[in-house]
């Protein structure tokens, strides 16, 4: 389970651990990535010291229903495990929400209270679907609305999210995501200097997969916007690459005809927090593209909190009116503008050349630091677990 779903549920795993709770974390591989090395471990166990990871449920990440199918199966361990390991809680965390049915047969069967982590829209999959597999996640979007309202305990991560819920008959408490402010926060230079970044230049960094959710070609045609002192100046850091070849290619066609490509700088996917942490400080602002949808207006990336976390100040391009856009208004902390407003990037990006704007808005990011610290979170979700079993600590003398 690696990137930032890890890092959000790794750091309750811990949490909860240190509490005194005995955690085991039941994973997932990926078999269309795993399948590509060699040699081959489709299951790991791995003991932190603190709690216990078994990476036991295989998945492929491919769209379709035949992929939808091998998931829902894929899950069949959730089932066995706890009918092995009697938990008292059974949490699952979504959008990949293919594993809720067999999890809320797990609950039942096992005894457990059922506890769901929502982190973006369940209709993300009818938007990146076609045809019959559109009909098969539709189906399943509706049976797992039908489960969450039997859960035990609903908790979603921003209030866009909790209002969606509230209309399929879904109560969702609100567990805000965040950064782990012991890991992410402004590290020294020294990444800059490996990635050959001068002081004299601005750096934009992207963390994650673009195409499909994030697009970044209205970026590009921003960039080249600019006077040519200012393009010179600007590098665009991405750390991730892409979701698939067909934007790649054209994503790099787009690149070289408004003579951009020496500006890019384009790293592999970055899994330990700490090596990611430091590359995002390297920056001068963090990137947010997202898709010109009002499904995804609920959603905010992780990648925000992280961005903020490490110092960055934020261009984000977002739908108006978004959950993303309220925060950074409301907060103070960047610049955010419509995807097709060229214009409005366009100053955007200049603005970040400016000292006294930046010295501004990294003020302000400095003052939002303790309101994004995850602790805060695992610790809502700490007290709601606690008055969740208490009715059965109550019943053991």
């Amino acid at each position: 389970m690696p990137g930032a779903v890890w890092r959000r549920l790794g750091y309750f795993a811990e949490y909860l651990s240190l509490r005194g709770w005995n955690v085991f974390v039941l994973g997932a591989v990926s078999l269309t990535r795993e399948l590509l090395k060699f040699p081959i471990r489709l299951i790991t166990v791995k003991r932190t010291g603190k709690y216990a990871l078994f990476n036991l449920q295989l998945r492929l990440d491919l769209l379709g229903w035949p992929s939808l199918i091998v998931n829902i199966l894929g899950s069949l361990p959730v089932l066995i495990v706890a009918l092995v390991l009697r938990p008292d809680v059974l949490l699952i965390s979504i959008p990949c929400h293919d594993v809720l049915p067999m999890a809320y047969a797990a609950a039942k069967l096992s005894g457990a209270k059922l506890v769901i982590d929502v982190r973006d829209p369940l209709e993300y999959w009818l938007h990146v679907s076609r045809g019959l597999s559109r009909r098969f996640y539709s189906l399943l979007i509706i049976l797992d609305y039908a489960l969450m309202r039997k859960a035990d305990l609903a908790v979603t991560v921003t209030p866009g999210l909790a209002e969606l819920l509230a209309k399929h008959g879904v109560r969702a408490h609100l567990v805000m995501n965040g950064a782990d402010t012991r890991v992410f926060q402004p590290w020294s230079q020294h990444e800059a200097r490996k990635l050959r970044l001068s002081g004299d230049k601005v750096t934009l960094v992207f963390n994650g997969f673009l195409g499909n959710y994030y697009d970044a070609i209205p970026l590009l045609q921003a960039i080249a916007k600019l006077s040519d002192e200012l393009k010179r100046k600007m590098v665009l850091l991405l750390v991730g690459g892409f979701t698939d070849a067909s934007y790649a290619r054209k994503f790099v066609r787009v690149a070289k005809e408004l003579h951009l490509s020496g500006n890019i700088k384009v790293l592999q996917p970055i899994q330990d927090a700490r090596t990611l942490a430091e590359i995002l400080s390297a920056a001068n602002a963090g990137i947010i593209t997202l898709v010109a949808s009002e499904l995804f207006d609920p959603a905010v990336p992780a990648k925000f909190y992280e961005y903020l976390a490490c110092g960055l100040p934020i261009i984000a391009l977002v739908r108006r009116g978004s959950e993303l856009w309220r925060l950074i208004e409301k907060w103070e902390v960047g610049f955010a503008c419509e995807p097709c407003d060229l214009d409005c990037i366009t100053k955007a990006l200049e603005k970040i050349f400016d000292e006294s704007v930046m010295e501004r808005l990294k003020a302000n990011v400095r003052r939002v630091r303790l309101l994004i610290d995850r602790r805060r979170a695992a610790e809502k979700l700490y007290s709601l677990l606690r008055e969740l079993l208490e009715p059965r600590r109550d019943a053991n003398p």
